[in-house]
């Protein structure tokens, strides 16, 4: 019975040197990549509510444009109508100054709408590099559980399940990286 808690003792004692180590290598590891990985989901997350701040102020300028137009077409539209009194000399130069504010109000609406677009394209993109970089996080902060728990209680196939779960947070981890 002695000799075979001296084993224990022993094989206790080789998990404890050898393996903690690996295990402390594993998590530090892990740690790192999880460290970048909510670094770069917080930028990217930044990164597409500015974006969407500046799509919505275009939406909001777009409008505001759009009411310009509005506003002179209404006037344009009342003097075609025909207006009594006034020299038909000056009704042609109001009416050729509405249609002139009227086409520089389309021409910038179609550009505020491309810019607003675009912006609204990035924004896309940079909230799905967060999703890749959060959900990296996510495996590689569970894959670090499972490493940690495996040096508690000294059982082995945590450690593998954990390096298992870890290895696909670093590959999400990778794969996003690619995307940027």
């Amino acid at each position: 019975m002695c000799k075979i808690l001296a084993e224990d003792k022993k094989e206790e004692e080789g998990f404890s040197k050898r393996v903690t180590q690996l295990i402390a290598l594993t998590a530090l590891i892990l740690a790192i990549t999880a460290t970048f990985s909510s670094l770069k989901a917080g930028a990217f997350a930044s990164k597409g509510i500015l974006a969407q701040n500046q799509a919505s102020d275009g939406w909001a300028y777009y409008q505001a444009k759009s009411l310009k137009e509005n506003t002179y077409q209404v006037q344009l539209d009342e003097l075609e109508m025909g207006v009594v009194g006034v020299e038909p000399q000056k009704v042609e130069e109001l009416k050729a100054k509405y249609r002139e504010k009227i086409d520089r109000y389309s021409a910038e609406q179609e550009e505020i709408s491309a810019m607003s677009k675009e912006k609204e394209a990035e924004r896309d993109h940079f909230l799905e590099l967060n999703r890749g970089f959060a959900g990296a996080l996510t495996y590689l902060q569970i894959a670090i559980l499972l490493v940690s728990l495996a040096a508690l209680v000294k059982q082995i196939y945590f450690w593998y399940i954990g390096m298992a779960v870890g290895l696909f947070g670093i590959y999400n981890f990778v794969a996003a990286m690619m995307l940027v």
